[in-house]
């Protein structure tokens, strides 16, 4: 016996399909923030020159800069802004085991990727904000194509 499907049940599948991928469509590409980023967003790194908060999200099957793999709250006693000796102290720790949770291998044995990190500004950090986003670059400069995520 063949059985039917009601054709509301059709056309309301068919709607949410279609709502879903519009999301994905529009999630994955537009302006954002760096507070608006989220682990497994693609995006365009942005230069020296450019503001952080311009930053431009992508589709990871098309070419963009970076991938995000672990966003945290920095924890340090002081209220004095880090050095770059400090941010490298804090952030290591934390994001090389993600890294190699997040790509399948440690950061030490890629040789086409590694990662990056965006940190508040001086600024920012007297405001209270202590935002890190750890994000996958290539090594060569080249765009990423892909997601490098093995884990969903």
């Amino acid at each position: 016996m063949i059985r039917r499907i009601p054709r509301v049940v059709l056309v309301g599948a068919v709607l949410v399909l279609v709502a879903g991928l519009a999301f994905f469509v529009w999630r994955g590409a537009g302006n954002r923030t760096a507070a608006s980023l989220v682990v497994g967003d693609c995006f365009d790194v942005p230069s020296a020159t450019q503001r952080i908060e311009d930053i431009r999200s992508r589709a990871c099957n098309t070419p963009h800069g970076g991938e995000v793999f672990r966003i945290y709250d920095a924890s340090v006693p002081s209220a004095t802004y880090p050095t770059d000796t400090d941010w490298e102290a804090m952030i290591y720790p934390v994001c090389d085991p993600v890294f190699e949770e997040y790509t399948g291998t440690p950061v030490g044995d890629r040789l086409d990727i590694s990662y990056l990190y965006l940190v508040p500004t001086a600024d920012r950090w007297a405001a209270g904000d202590r935002r890190v986003t750890c994000f996958i670059t290539s090594l060569d400069g080249n765009s990423l194509s892909r997601s490098f995520r093995t884990k969903t």
